[in-house]
């Protein structure tokens, strides 16, 4: 059976770990895997058996994998014919419209407490721009101070 070898976001994604984890994983050298040259760089292929065994994936029912082209690709299951689906009671309604009030009005009073500050914010640097403009030097020249 030929080495199957995935990138490094989609070893990520069936592992359930971060992309930098792949690759501090790939630099200890605890997943094997090889790289392709490319313009920019490389890019790191990972082994698909040796990210099983490190992480201890079993089967994953939704990924499919093309014998040509050595990838694994997710693929999304379909959807059922009989209908069946979530169903949302009037408890979960209604406890989902008091919790979107809630989130409504905390947002009124954090628009109101944002407007108050950039208020005080704009008083303050008027007030600044005042003082500056009182601290500016005189017109005069140094050579007038004689005159």
């Amino acid at each position: 059976m030929p080495n199957k070898f995935i990138s490094i976001q989609e070893s990520a994604d069936l592992s359930s770990k971060s992309v930098q984890t792949i690759r501090r994983a790939i630099k200890s050298k605890k997943l094997k895997h090889r790289r392709q040259k490319t313009p920019q760089g490389f890019n790191y292929m990972v082994n698909y058996e040796a990210l099983c065994v490190l992480y201890g994936i079993k089967s994953i029912p939704n990924v499919k994998v093309e014998s040509k082209e050595a990838k694994i690709k997710l693929v999304k299951p379909k959807k059922s014919e009989k209908g069946e689906g979530m169903y949302v009671t009037n408890d979960d309604f209604r406890a989902l419209t008091v919790s979107l009030e809630k989130m409504v009005s905390q947002h009124s009073e954090e628009r109101q407490n944002f407007i108050r500050l950039v208020d005080t914010l704009q008083e303050k640097i008027f007030v600044l721009e005042n003082q500056l403009n009182l601290l500016q030097t005189p017109a005069k020249k140094w050579y007038q101070v004689w005159k």
